[in-house]
């Protein structure tokens, strides 16, 4: 018996030693960068090789590609479940995003990953975009668990203007239009004129320069790269004469100009590796590049990014605005230059994140998210098996993805199926310059990387095999392909189908994967938190505030009741006042 026991203890204790030992020995500084609305075909790691992207490529081909793995189909849904471990439909944020303006936000008793990170001895900082509510300070980043921000609270500004202007609700022949550039709460029109993806570059770099290396940090670099600015159609470029020159093999003026957004961005990823390994930190770090969504092709915020050969767009739950681009290095994985095809959600990024920091995922609560730290860094296989893609109960359709992430079940499209179709062309003819792999080799992210893996070095091979394994090449017949709106349900089996075409929802033989993937996805809809869209609120106006957007509405941040607006003091200050007074009496 107590032979038994004492075997018993042992075997205990070598299995807490082998849990620890797959964590790092030191919280890893945690760095992650987005781009915005930038499709699967706009990276060279996928096989275009209209638009040079080296230093993310490297980033993929050193580490982790993530080939199977999703995000919400616009902006504020994604970063709410970046943030939060949340599926958006349980906060109200599902559908479409946060108008400037609008009083919506991040609910304040949902802890952010910022906050959660700093509970175990981070110092947190957002670089770039926020879009999860600017009503109240509260709302604001640096009120959210971030130590600093400097950027914007809205969904896009200008490329060098920072301002956004968005129609009035009640006359659409007047636009509010003002200034949305911010270090924490103060404006900050110096910098206007200077080039966003550049700023936010720099702003990085010196935010990484002044860490104190004695504590993890987290950085967030929240590009406005590749999403529309200004009015939703501006592509800024800092020397249109110089892009077009660059890129005169594109035909398209419009892709001419993203590709060089794009390429700008790369450069931006390259900085912020560099800098890391300059200071020392890369080696105990962790690096994820992805966009938030699918590209936008055509229509609203039209940036001429490509999702090819997906079907759908941005706001659609197709392929093409869901299945994310997304690539991770550290060298702390176990397993690295490897393509993952586990299934893997923004969701999971938190509680990922939050385990390899060191902290307990139980900690984190009731959260969608789940511990994916064994899965991407030794490529083991993954828990997940089903993810809820999202329910937009304002606009009337869901999607549900399961049985590994094989078999996607549509209910209702966005808009009647206006961005449902097959967009873009595949920017892959004889007119595009060869892939370019000593540019990979030669980017900042790779140069950086192979001083901490001198003993296993990236070889052109390796580039090659890799490129390979994640090139689709088209996966639908060439311009006959059935276009239809999922209006009825659809069920797609996107292993053998990605570009879906087939519609398999009446094959008697996956009749029992239709009704449980519909039970899962009712068991979603019994509860949903409600959109909580509004319109926008005419106190928010930009010149109440000098021109600049500004939190308009004082919020009590226990009881999250809004009082009164600023704006109220230009409007009437008599009646302010007195609301002022009689809340405090």
């Amino acid at each position: 018996m107590c032979y038994l026991k004492t075997v018993l203890f042992v075997l205990i204790i070598q299995s807490i030693g082998n849990i620890s030992s797959e964590i790092p020995d030191e919280p890893p500084n945690i760095v992650v960068i987005l781009a915005d609305d930038l499709g699967w075909n706009d990276f060279g790691i996928h096989g275009s090789n209209q638009i040079p992207t080296p230093n993310i490529d490297a980033l993929g081909y050193n580490g982790v590609i993530l080939d199977k793995f999703y995000t919400q189909q616009t902006c504020t849904p994604s970063r709410a479940a970046l943030l939060t471990g949340k599926y958006p439909m349980r906060l109200g944020l599902q559908g479409t995003p946060i108008d400037a303006g609008e009083n919506r936000s991040l609910p304040l008793d949902t802890p952010t990953m910022a906050e959660q990170l700093k509970k175990l001895g981070y110092s947190t900082h957002l670089v770039g975009k926020w879009h999860l509510g600017a009503a109240c300070k509260e709302h604001t980043p640096t009120k959210r668990g971030f130590d600093t921000h400097f950027g914007y609270w809205n969904g896009y500004v200008g490329y060098f203007s920072y301002e956004i202007n968005v129609s009035q609700p009640i006359d659409t022949t007047k636009n509010f239009s003002g200034f949305d550039l911010h270090d924490a709460l103060s404006p900050q029109w110096a910098y206007q004129g200077q080039y966003a993806t550049e700023l936010f570059t720099k702003k990085s770099l010196e935010v990484i320069d002044k860490h104190d290396v004695s504590k993890p940090m987290f950085l967030m670099l929240s590009h406005l790269a590749g999403h529309t600015g200004h009015d939703g159609t501006e592509l800024g470029v800092p020397n249109k004469t110089r892009t077009d020159e660059k890129y005169s093999y594109i035909k398209d003026g419009g892709r001419r100009n993203l590709a060089d957004v794009v390429n700008i961005l790369d450069w931006s990823v390259g900085e912020v590796v560099k800098k890391l390994s300059d200071r020392g930190m890369l080696e105990n770090s962790i690096v994820l590049f992805f966009s938030d969504n699918g590209a936008q092709t055509h229509g609203l915020f039209q940036n001429f990014a490509s999702s090819w050969p997906f079907r759908g767009l941005k706001f659609t739950l197709f392929e093409g605005g869901v299945r994310g681009t997304g690539v991770m290095y550290s060298p702390l994985f176990k397993k690295q230059s490897y393509v993952n095809r586990q299934l893997i959600h923004i969701t999971d990024l938190l509680p990922t994140f939050y385990r390899a920091a060191g902290g307990n995922v139980e900690d984190l609560g009731n959260i969608d998210g789940i511990d994916q730290w064994d899965a991407i860094s030794k490529n083991e296989p993954t828990n997940r098996s089903t993810i809820l893609i999202s329910i937009d109960d304002l606009n009337g359709y869901s999607g549900i993805l399961g049985y590994d992430g094989r078999y996607k079940l549509l209910n209702g499209s966005f808009k009647d199926g206006i961005y449902s179709d097959y967009f873009s062309e595949s920017y892959r003819g004889p007119e595009n310059p060869p892939y370019d792999i000593s540019s990979v080799m030669k980017s900042n992210v790779n140069v950086a990387i192979q001083k901490l893996r001198e003993n296993n070095p990236l070889a052109p091979a390796t580039i090659k095999d890799l490129r390979k394994q994640v090139t689709l090449n088209s996966c639908r017949p060439a311009n006959n392909t059935e276009v239809f709106t999922c209006n009825d349900m659809c069920l797609f089996d996107v292993y053998s189908d990605p570009c879906e075409t087939t519609n398999i929802i009446n094959d008697p033989s996956k009749e029992r994967i239709v009704q449980n993937l519909k039970r899962k996805l009712n068991r979603y809809l019994s509860k949903i938190v409600p959109a909580a869209n509004k319109k926008v609120d005419m106190l928010s106006d930009p010149k109440n505030f000098n021109n600049t957007w500004t939190p308009w509405l004082i919020c009590d941040e226990k009881k999250q009741i809004y009082k009164y607006g600023w704006a109220e003091f230009y409007r009437n200050p008599f009646i302010a006042l007195f609301k002022f007074i009689s809340l405090y009496l």
